[in-house]
């Protein structure tokens, strides 16, 4: 209906409107207002059906571009290329899409806004990391207990990185270790790791007081007792009980036995030596397999480099020389004949010399027989469900294995391996070495100097020396203050299974962990604990905090309400790691993010593309729509570009 002259009897307005309410015209208005769809944002949608498709093919182009970057950064894979960017991966992923969706090559052909600049690039990062980092700080929330383990390194453009992880423990009792974040630091001492820590808590909305471990490397400025970063974290919530890296423990261990034992330390540095020739010469490299082609009976196995920075590589290196020691051999003497250079030539000469006699043999093969125990239990010590407690208990089997080998029999099973292994090469016989005069200052005069009577009997002493050493460092290493009292939450919930006297251990623990638990409660759970766990493990011989907690796991929601503070006790017992392992093993992550190529990243690029690709289970998870909705309506200009999911 069309308005030709206006309305001016407003006396009996209210009459005149509400006789027209019942008019034709505007219940045919009304109706009309009603039919149009809700979600309609703009005028041009209601005006143009072709407007609104092209909007929602625009979106469907732009969340082809959002899978693309979600992809190359999971797969730590850069995004552009050199100079124009036209052989880039995020522009060469982008064609081959094309190829079989018309919509997106369409889209490609725009001279503007096709959105894969890289200032778009970083917001889409930006955003999706922020995503998955909600994810993660919204699973934690559930564990009333973290531990933070952090450790720095040294990326490819000479800048300092901090790595920060969390460790927790689900209600189903599984344990997690979430990657929270890279960061940027101008000096490692422990105030400005302290503020990383409690900037990065404050900002992720972590309370500080749910801190029950902080495991770390034995650094000064991490273990320091006066003003270190574990002493600073206690002083704030001493509940939080600091554990020096199993990892990094049974390293140094193992550093101390080979550093003591000069037999071992000589074998070790000369199998050092003999990787660097071969492996860094591709000639030596190739008479050394052409050697082995030549030799009836040789492993496929080729030589492996004895990595200093490597937890579980030295055995390894040890046993690959070994069963290649003809074949090595036989290399030296064709090297020296082609090397012109005399320092070389003199190095090959060296260790042609070292390999030939029996103490290198002899070192060797003691060496390779005691690290490879010791990297065995490295390996076992870096699962992450492994936790201070089990770790201790893995180390004790290992240390029983090692002590078990100090006896006449195991030496003369080892003494007999050596000399057939050096009937079969062309190693010298042992001999013992000459006798000297006793130093004045040590001569009292009253006894004669003890020699040994036979090779034998000195290679021995070597061999019992080599064994209680490891065995003593371990031990030592291991036997940590902190972990005093994990020891005791775990005897105490032992105690429990066996139905033995628990009150004296839960005062000591109500004590130490007061807000954490309920005293009187946990007494009574416990008892409860004692008589079930006891119907349920009939034949179990021996308990430990896996066998509760596959008990508790086993139960309805109902009967684990029922031992609340039992599972609060086993969370605390699990949530204390055995090692540092997984800060280790994202600092392999970075240098392969941020390359040669790549060292002019910026580092807040760099910390979201290391969150989405270490996190590769929730980048699988992750709702793209929702970050596609918050990526347009950042901008009005792309709400007009843009449909909305």
């Amino acid at each position: 209906m069309q308005v030709t002259r206006g309305f001016s009897n407003w006396k009996d307005g209210t009459t005149c409107f509400k006789r027209h309410e019942k008019s034709a015209s505007h219940q045919e208005a009304v109706k009309v207002v009603m039919t149009i769809p809700s979600t309609t944002k703009d005028i041009g949608e209601q005006l143009s059906h072709q407007y609104a498709l092209q909007k929602a093919n625009n979106c469907e182009a732009l969340h082809q571009i959002l899978r693309c970057i979600l992809f190359l950064c999971r797969q730590g894979l850069p995004l552009r290329g050199d100079k124009e960017e036209v052989d880039g991966n995020l522009k060469q992923l982008l064609k081959f899409k094309a190829e079989s969706d018309t919509n997106l090559a369409s889209w490609l052909t725009r001279k503007e806004n096709v959105y894969t600049s890289p200032d778009i690039q970083n917001e889409i990062i930006k955003l999706m990391s922020v995503a998955v980092l909600r994810n993660v700080v919204s699973s934690l929330q559930s564990s009333p207990f973290l531990t933070i383990m952090i450790d720095e390194t040294t990326d490819i453009s000479n800048q300092e990185q901090v790595t920060l992880f969390l460790r927790w423990v689900s209600d189903t009792l599984e344990v997690h270790e979430e990657f929270l974040g890279l960061f940027h630091v101008p000096t490692i001492d422990a105030e400005t790791l302290t503020s990383v820590i409690k900037d990065t808590f404050l900002r992720l909305n972590i309370c500080l007081q749910r801190l029950r471990g902080q495991c770390y490397d034995g650094a000064s400025n991490m273990r320091g007792t006066k003003c270190g970063v574990a002493k600073r974290i206690s002083d704030i919530e001493p509940r939080a009980l600091y554990t020096h890296c199993y990892g990094h423990s049974l390293n140094l261990a193992a550093s101390d036995v080979m550093r003591n034992i000069k037999i071992m330390q000589d074998a070790l540095d000369t199998t050092h030596e003999i990787t660097k020739l071969i492996k860094n010469s591709p000639r030596r490299e190739g008479i050394f397999k052409r050697m082995k082609e030549n030799l009836p009976g040789m492993c496929s196995t080729g030589i492996r480099v004895l990595c200093p920075t490597r937890w579980t590589v030295r055995a390894d290196a040890l046993t690959s020389l070994l069963q290649n020691f003809e074949a090595s051999q036989e290399t030296w003497e064709e090297a020296v004949e082609v090397v012109c250079d005399t320092e070389m030539k003199a190095r090959i000469c060296g260790v042609s010399a070292a390999m030939k006699t029996f103490d290198y043999l002899f070192g060797a093969m003691l060496g390779e027989i005691i690290l490879r125990h010791s990297d065995n239990l490295s390996r076992t010590l870096q699962q992450h469900s492994i936790s201070a407690a089990e770790g201790q208990q893995v180390a004790q089997m290992t240390i029983g294995t090692l002590k078990s080998l100090r006896n006449d029999q195991s030496f003369e099973l080892f003494w007999t391996k050596v000399n057939q292994t050096t009937s079969n090469l062309d190693v010298n016989e042992p001999q013992l070495p000459h006798h000297r005069k006793v130093p004045r200052r040590y001569d009292d005069g009253l006894s004669e100097s003890d020699y040994h009577d036979s090779p034998k009997s000195l290679y021995r002493q070597k061999y019992y020396e080599a064994i209680d050493l490891i065995v003593a460092c371990i031990e030592d290493r291991l036997n940590q203050p902190g972990f005093a009292k994990y020891h005791l939450l775990d005897s105490l919930l032992i105690k429990a299974c066996l139905q033995d006297e628990i009150e004296s251990d839960v005062n000591v623990v109500c004590e130490f962990f007061h807000d954490d638990f309920d005293k009187d409660l946990l007494i009574a759970q416990l008892h409860t604990l004692g008589v079930q766990f006891q119907d349920h493990f009939v034949h179990t011989n021996h308990v430990n905090v896996f066998n509760v907690k596959e008990y508790l796991c086993s139960l309805t929601p109902g009967q684990l309400f029922l031992l609340s503070q039992v599972k609060r006790l086993t969370q605390l017992i699990l949530v204390m790691p055995a090692t540092n392992a997984f800060s280790e093993k994202s600092f392999s992550a970075l240098r392969h993010v941020k390359s040669y190529l790549r060292s002019t990243m910026t580092q807040e690029r760099l910390n979201h593309y290391m969150l989405l690709h270490i996190h590769k289970e929730k980048v699988d998870s992750l709702n793209l729509k929702e970050v596609l909705n918050e990526f347009v309506s950042l901008s009005d200009h792309r709400i007009g570009i843009f449909a909305k999911y």
